[in-house]
């Protein structure tokens, strides 16, 4: 398997460049579509168990949520050498649609999504159902944080939408992508399960301009997968690879490169645990391929160790506590060059600082391009646009405090092009 790395100049696009990594496999990879698990309606977010055996995913062929145009989740076992026909699972489905499940490691707890009732009132969008003696069972939502999220965004955007979610097998980590519009484009957002159940969710370092959406967490808890267009590559959603690594960190996000990733929307891939299956969408149909003689770049590890996540600042990385020192961990927004209109994506961010009486610390900072007294300037004016978002979302201009940090006080070096980009931030700190 080569490695390949490209510098990608993103024209007519809000994206910096970066470098990133196409595989290059050296062993031929059938791709196959799935003919008796797909129709002419829409298939996708899938899911698979551990064990490779039993497929999950939505499907907008006739069913319950078949006349008002939702999906519903359904179920095919590899029986004898094949996929028997999917069957929905009607305990769960309703008219509204039902769609991104996820599962335990034993395959007993199912996460999904519904829009069943008054979602943002019984605790939705995001439920849990126990598989007892063969049936799946509601059991609730996924609790008060996620439902909290969803509830905000919806409030502030009525046509805020998600496309695929997940949950480790070890239930401690749930990635989610949403965003402000069905069509995108689409972040993904994390949040930890501790003691206190899950944590806020916050947006996850490998967000881009452009359209994240599609994740998987594979059975070793630690590898991810899941698709952008923001990022370079074959054109349309691609599929990438990354990783958790052990102290915690998000390593890059590495594509997996052709036959899996074409100028078709590629999205959706699962893997079972022993690495020898991977199933993807393809315009809106199911794929398989057999990735077992593949390197072990592409596959989830071998090791379920759980990973410890710590606390960081660092935008790259995957991390959470449920406190700092004082209070919450801060928030970083970032602005393009020589701008200080805050992007959407970025202000997203900040909807998770509601109905604080602390006082917030906004630190700006600036990258190296143009005068020291510029720069202090353009500091100041993104910590304003963004003490002007706080004071929209109810937060007292009293308890706002600026900071205005110039080019001899950098978060990073101001010599690389990335170093620049990682200096045209605001980090928002509440006591």
């Amino acid at each position: 398997m080569k490695y390949l790395s490209f510098i990608v100049l993103a024209i007519g696009v809000k994206c910096l460049a970066q470098d990133y990594t196409i595989l290059e496999h050296n062993q031929h990879i059938n791709i196959m579509a799935l003919p008796m698990l797909n129709t002419p309606y829409r298939e996708c977010n899938l899911s698979i168990l551990p064990n490779g055996k039993s497929l999950y995913f939505m499907s907008t062929r006739a069913g319950l949520g078949d006349a008002a145009g939702n999906g519903d989740l359904y179920q095919s076992d590899f029986i004898n050498g094949q996929w028997e026909n999917p069957i929905p699972i009607s305990s769960i489905n309703t008219v509204s649609g039902e769609d991104e499940p996820t599962f335990s490691a034993d395959g007993s707890t199912m996460y999904y999504q519904s829009w069943a009732g008054d979602w943002a009132t019984m605790g939705g969008p995001y439920y849990q159902a126990n598989l007892m003696n063969g049936i799946w069972e509601k059991k609730g939502s996924m609790g008060m944080n996620i439902n909290r999220f969803f509830a905000l965004q919806s409030k502030a955007n009525m046509g805020y939408g998600t496309d695929g979610m997940a949950v480790s097998a070890d239930g401690k980590l749930f990635v989610v992508a949403c965003g402000p519009d069905y069509r995108g484009p689409m972040d993904l957002y994390y949040s930890i399960k501790g003691n206190q159940g899950w944590t806020f969710p916050k947006i996850m370092g490998v967000s881009t301009p452009g359209d994240e959406r599609s994740v998987f967490i594979a059975a070793d808890n630690r590898t991810i997968y899941f698709s952008s267009d923001g990022m370079g590559g074959f054109g349309g959603l691609d599929i990438f690879r990354v990783r958790i690594s052990d102290d915690g960190t998000l390593g890059d996000p590495i594509n997996i490169g052709a036959p899996f990733n074409t100028p078709s929307d590629d999205m959706g891939f699962v893997a079972s645990a022993d690495g020898r299956s991977a199933f993807f969408i393809r315009d809106l149909d199911i794929y398989y391929a057999d990735i077992s003689a593949l390197d072990e770049a592409i596959k989830p590890m071998t090791s379920s160790k759980t990973v410890e996540i710590s606390s960081t600042n660092d935008p790259v990385i995957i991390a959470d506590t449920i406190s700092t020192q004082k209070g919450r961990d801060p928030i970083v927004v970032y602005f393009e060059h020589d701008v200080a209109e805050l992007p959407q994506l970025e202000e997203n961010k900040l909807n998770s600082i509601m109905d604080t009486k602390a006082q917030i610390h906004l630190h700006g900072y600036c990258d190296a391009d143009g005068s020291n007294t510029y720069n202090l300037a353009l500091a100041k004016r993104r910590c304003e646009t963004v003490r002007k978002v706080l004071m929209s979302q109810g937060i007292p201009e009293a308890l706002i405090i600026l900071h205005i940090h110039g080019e001899e006080n950098p978060m990073a070096s101001n010599h690389t092009e990335k170093g620049k980009a990682a200096n045209r931030r605001v980090v928002v700190k509440v006591d």
